[in-house]
């Protein structure tokens, strides 16, 4: 069922020393595998592209968000079912079993022991170690207040400045880009405040209780944080496009091949498709391309990357204008094709990638009879734009509004970044995609204003603090306006999706079964939830809650102001069953 070759190697150094070597079992194969590394790392440099078998309808899945949000990458590790390759680091000796549906414990596993839990306060708590939350603790911290940054990664820096990981040695740094670079500053700078800022790693919020109160995960301990102010910067994850075969092993998001390249330094593939629309899957071919990968084609769902009429909002930023120039040369240098209005219609194969198919669209986001390519690839990654990830801004109870531009909801926050929740803020692409300079502005103010909440400093000075910060801001936001008019998600664009294509990938639900329950009599997400599953599984609807959403827009004709999101429950993230079991919360 599982093939487990031991002769293939993705990995490439580039100016980096990997961790100690040290060894792991798959299946019971003995694998070399290098601290710091992932479960996922490892597979991947070993040629292991189907690592689970889906519980419904029971299909191969390889890893696909590299980042910890679509749960499809459950391994099971010393007999403990359901751990995340992409994000769970190896340990020698690791006994890692390729999962077979839902996987089981053993009568070797080790049961789990009640956790310790403990509760405090703080002035301000930060949700999310990125260019936003770490930007926003440094502005509060150079006003003396105490800040607490809470991150799901291992190392802090988001998926932009992804950081690589403390076992790896960095040799030459020019070799890692400007955004490892740029990440390295911020760390440094928080680092210098750290009499003020505290950063809990591999640490994770699962729910909200009464008052505005945190539930955190850690060192399989549960915390209850009660904060003064919160600032939650939960950046954003990739849009999904389902087609057919969109859940075969070497299929990913164009973020989670990045992220096996710029952490862990591991090709993701040998011959890849990139499909999608925006800059980021420029990016990450010219990333792609350093690393010595060979791209067949980049499909771009749009007709023209620079139209006349924003051309004024956009030179306002030349060096952004530049690097994107930049990337676009280099695809022709390199003689990467650019197919330009052309969108993924499906891909192939039975145990992994075999074929990308891709067609042309019109002005009008119709595919175009006759225009169908085929590519020969062993990669596809997918890049239909980002969407904030809210989930905790609506646990919080923060108003959400739609943006036709992005496709996407975001929470609605005024000039200060406060929400319509006194002493919640939001910033960074979890506000609204907008970029990482956008998003270290925006951090920036959400932490002197979340600060002046907490009582650390007066309004006055706050706004004082915030006024050249504010100028910058404005100059980049008419920037990535002209962006988002350019690279505009539109429900056509979901118009093609066959009845036979998975739109939920934990519980397996199909588009046909959707279409069928929204016939039957609801137009509610939450009721076609409850009639198909789609959306209980341990995504909770994050990556099938906007694909519902475009069919209902796009096929049923309703409005997304009508479009209730898909309730949260707690855990909003799976734990460990022992922080249900807690003897009683310490103080």
């Amino acid at each position: 069922m599982f093939e487990i070759p031991t002769h293939l190697n993705k990995r490439f150094e580039a100016g980096v020393a990997r961790g100690k070597a040290i060894a792991v079992k798959i299946n019971g194969v003995n694998i070399r595998a290098h601290e710091g590394e992932s479960i996922g790392a490892v597979l991947t440099a070993s040629g292991v592209r189907k690592i689970r078998y889906a519980p419904h309808p029971h299909d191969p899945r390889g890893l696909y968000c590299g980042m910890g949000s679509c749960y499809g990458c459950l391994v099971t590790v010393g007999g403990q079912p359901n751990i995340r390759a992409c994000v769970t680091p190896v340990e020698s000796g690791m006994e890692i079993t390729l999962q077979d549906g839902f996987g089981k414990f053993t009568v070797e596993s080790t049961m789990p022991v009640p956790a310790e839990s403990e509760q405090f306060q703080i002035p301000l708590v930060i949700v999310g170690g990125g260019p936003a939350g770490l930007s926003a603790a440094i502005a509060a911290a150079r006003f003396g207040i105490q800040v607490l940054v809470i991150d799901e990664n291992c190392v802090a820096g988001g998926q932009i400045y992804r950081q690589l990981p403390p076992a790896f040695k960095v040799e030459q740094a020019s070799k890692l880009g400007a955004d490892y670079a740029d990440g390295r500053m911020l760390l440094k700078q928080a680092a210098d405040l750290s009499q003020f800022i505290t950063i809990w790693n591999d640490a994770l919020v699962w729910s909200v209780f009464e008052s505005n109160q945190l539930a955190v995960e850690r060192n399989n301990k549960l915390i209850l944080i009660h904060a003064k102010a919160v600032i939650v910067a939960t950046g954003a994850y990739e849009r999904p496009f389902p087609v057919e075969g969109w859940t075969l092993p070497g299929v990913m998001t164009v973020g989670g091949a990045q992220t096996l390249l710029k952490s862990q330094r591991i090709l993701p593939g040998n011959r890849v498709l990139l499909a999608g629309t925006g800059p980021l899957q420029l990016v990450v071919a010219d990333q792609m391309l350093d690393a010595g990968m060979k791209i067949v084609a980049v499909a771009e769902s749009v007709s023209h990357l620079i139209r006349g009429s924003y051309i004024f909002d956009l030179i306002r930023q030349p060096g952004l204008m530049f690097q994107g120039l930049k990337y676009l040369m280099r695809l022709k240098r390199e003689s990467v094709p650019l197919l330009k209005s052309s969108v993924l219609a499906g891909i192939e194969g039975r145990e992994s990638v075999v074929v990308a198919v891709v067609e042309r669209i019109d002005d009008r986001l119709n595919r175009v009879p006759g225009t169908r390519q085929v590519f020969e690839v062993d990669t596809v990654c997918i890049g239909y734009g980002l969407i904030p990830n809210t989930w905790l801004t609506h646990m919080l109870g923060c108003r959400h509004e739609y943006d036709a531009l992005t496709g996407c909801w975001a929470p609605v926050s005024g000039n200060n970044m406060e929400t319509d929740k006194p002493g919640i803020f939001v910033a960074g692409d979890g506000a609204g995609v907008a970029g990482v300079l956008v998003a270290t502005c925006e951090g920036a103010i959400a932490g002197l204003f979340a600060g002046a909440h907490a009582g650390g400093i007066s309004t006055a000075d706050a706004e004082r603090a915030a006024r050249p910060v504010r100028k910058k801001l404005s100059a980049l936001r008419k920037f990535r306006h002209a962006m988002d008019r350019i690279y505009m998600i539109e429900p056509d664009l979901y118009s093609d999706i066959s009845d036979d294509t998975i739109i939920c990938r934990c519980e397996g639900v199909t588009a046909g079964e959707i279409r069928d329950s929204i016939r039957k009599g609801t137009l509610n997400p939450n009721d076609i939830k409850k009639r198909t599953r789609a959306g209980m599984g341990y995504c909770q609807g994050t990556n099938c809650f906007p694909t519902i959403a475009m069919i209902l827009m796009n096929e049923f004709d309703v409005v997304p102001e009508a479009l209730p999101w898909m309730t949260t429950r707690p855990p909003a993230r799976p734990i460990p069953l022992s922080l249900l079991v807690t003897p009683g919360v310490q103080k």
